[in-house]
């Protein structure tokens, strides 16, 4: 089974007064996994020519991706060939992850559409619900309505009284660290979640 793991950074929790400042999509193959290292992945940054809006805590959580923007529009930096990130306007986000999937030989369907199966902690509840609210034309991108949170794979319906966060996955899945709040970071402690459960696999 083949799957896209997303994560987006935004400045709140309201996608209607609040921005996303970063996205980030990870490709993995349950039936072929290939080392972490060695999985495709899409990471970008959004610039907006009007001022940025959003919620005072969110703000301050993330002064380097503001910092990261800055110096890109400062310098006409669309693409970083040292890190793989992209800097765009979140319009363009569509094409660009389109192509991208095309690239890593993504399936289309009879109406040229690339179905996607979506992993990501609160996914369909946040991320999705912010992308679909800032993007209403997602070109040929099609959003599976079944998705892929692993809180379910982890949850101990003895002892917890809701799902558990993504920290408290990792604590019981044996990854060590801190919930890194960075999309391209977060993608892949997804993927190694699914991993560690569905196929003992979190290299």
């Amino acid at each position: 089974m083949r799957y896209c793991s997303i994560d987006i950074e935004t400045t709140g929790l309201n996608p209607d007064t609040c921005d996303i400042l970063q996205f980030a999509a990870v490709l993995d193959d349950l039936n072929d996994p290939k080392p972490l290292v060695d999985l495709p992945r899409f990471t970008t940054y959004f610039y907006k020519d009007e001022p940025i809006c959003g919620e005072p805590y969110a703000l301050g959580m993330h002064g380097q991706i503001f910092k990261k923007i800055a110096e890109a529009q400062r310098n006409g930096i669309e693409f970083d060939d040292r890190t793989g990130e992209r800097y765009m306007k979140i319009e363009s986000l569509p094409h660009a992850l389109s192509v991208f999937l095309m690239k890593n030989d993504w399936p289309t369907d009879k109406r040229n559409r690339l179905k996607v199966t979506v992993a990501g902690k609160n996914v369909a509840g946040f991320d999705l619900r912010f992308l679909k609210t800032k993007i209403k034309d997602w070109e040929q991108i099609f959003f599976l309505s079944r998705t892929f949170d692993p809180a379910v794979l982890y949850l101990d319906y003895k002892k917890d009284t809701e799902l558990p966060d993504l920290k408290t996955c990792m604590e019981r899945a044996n990854i060590a660290g801190e919930v890194a709040h960075t999309a391209l970071e977060d993608a892949l402690t997804v993927v190694k979640l699914i991993r560690y459960k569905m196929i003992k696999k979190t290299k």
